[in-house]
């Protein structure tokens, strides 16, 4: 028999889940003017009729899609790698602390130390012209305020590796991975052949809802892909936010539009996956 759940949680998932559901229905009635003063006479699906018609809504989409993807694909490998190069040496002295200092770092403040560290005459920049690389600031590769979100890619990995590193390391004790690491080995497989076969499906296997939860917080990252993207094309909140805020009121109705077909994508996914994570979860006790 399943233990009852405490009378305490059920006023927290109330918050949490009533939340979304009056962020979705704000939404929802700002996008056909129900809110909107003074009222207006009818339903105005203006805002409706130009998310489909512009597609600007969806390639933001995808371009946040695709950044997230990049930068949680290298942020895994990056994680993976300094696990296996470091091991115990994470939990202990001064090279653990220095691994996970960025844990300890706003995503305001990461954003502002890429454009002091990538930009065009930022530190990296100077580096290359005192070593000879380049002989003006335009002759170093663009990293910020770039079409192609390395700068975003960048900061963002930078970010989000300590926490896989640290989620992987407590997996790893969890799992007693040495031990089964060690057994491997005896039975004549190399290091590289049990990583890559034993500990890396593991470990990947076990943090899959977490990642996805990372995944759905990378592609809705505001502050980094405002202080270091590209003008266009734009991450999906950026654009949602100067659709709402911006001087241009004519836009408010997209805005509104953009912001509840996001929000209605995500609890689709996340209904969609939740359940199959919550049962495999179950499956491997």
């Amino acid at each position: 028999m399943a233990p009852r759940p405490s009378p305490w949680l059920w006023p927290y998932a109330l918050l949490c889940g009533g939340s979304v559901v009056a962020g979705v229905a704000l939404a929802l009635a700002h996008s056909v003017g129900l809110l909107a003063w003074p009222p207006s006479p009818g339903l105005d699906l203006s805002g409706w009729r130009a998310l489909f018609v512009h597609g600007e809504f969806w390639r933001s989409l995808a371009y946040s899609a695709t950044l997230s993807a990049v930068t949680l694909a290298l942020a895994l490998a990056l994680a993976l790698a300094l696990l296996a190069m470091l091991g115990e040496r994470l939990r202990h002295g001064w090279l653990a602390r220095l691994v996970l200092l960025p844990l300890a770092m706003p995503p305001v403040v990461a954003a502002l130390l890429a454009v002091l560290v990538l930009g065009d005459s930022g530190v990296l920049s100077r580096y290359a012209w005192h070593l000879g690389l380049v002989t003006t600031p335009a002759d170093f590769p663009t990293l910020v305020f770039d079409p192609l979100g390395r700068g975003i890619v960048i900061t963002h990995v930078m970010l989000v590796t300590p926490l896989l590193l640290l989620l992987f390391d407590n997996l790893a004790m969890h799992l007693q991975l040495p031990a089964l690491m060690q057994q491997a080995r005896a039975l004549g497989a190399s290091r590289v052949q049990a990583l890559r076969r034993l500990a890396w499906p593991l470990l990947l296997r076990q943090a899959r809802p977490v990642l996805l939860v990372y995944g759905l917080a990378l592609l809705g990252a505001y502050e980094i892909p405002l202080m270091v993207g590209a003008a266009q094309p734009t991450m999906i909140s950026v654009t949602i936010q100067r659709a709402v805020a911006g001087y241009d009121l004519a836009q408010r109705p997209m805005g509104y539009a953009m912001a509840s077909t996001y929000l209605l994508l995500l609890v689709a996914l996340w209904l969609a996956l939740a359940p199959r994570a919550t049962a495999e979860r179950a499956a491997r006790r």
